[in-house]
C-alpha cells in the first residue's frame, strides 16, 4: 500500500495533497454554495415560466448544482486558512 495517491488519513482526518480547508472556508464555502443553487434555481423558474417548459426549469436547477459542486466541492488552496488554530499542534 504505497503512497501514490495523494488522498490520505492523518490522524483521524482525510487530507488531499496537504490541503485543507479551514472552518472560515467552509463557511464561505457553504454561503457560496447556496447562493449559487437559489440564483440558479430563480432565473430557472422564470425562464420555464415564461417558455411554460418545466425541462428548462429542471436544467437550470442541474447546472446550478453543478456549477457550485464544481467551485465548492474541491479543496482550494485559496480557502485555507493562513493560520492554524491555536489549539492544533
Amino acid at each position: 500500500c504505497g503512497e501514490s495517491s495523494s488522498l490520505f488519513v492523518q490522524e483521524g482526518r482525510v487530507r488531499m495533497g496537504g490541503m485543507h480547508v479551514d472552518m472560515d472556508g467552509q463557511r464561505i464555502c457553504e454561503s457560496l454554495y447556496q447562493v449559487i443553487i437559489v440564483v440558479f434555481s430563480a432565473v430557472g423558474f422564470i425562464a420555464g415560466y415564461f417558455v411554460e417548459s418545466f425541462k428548462v426549469t429542471v436544467y437550470a436547477v442541474l447546472a446550478g448544482v453543478a456549477l457550485a459542486s464544481l467551485l465548492c466541492v474541491p479543496d482550494w488552496g485559496i480557502l485555507r486558512g493562513k493560520e492554524t488554530p491555536s489549539w492544533l499542534p
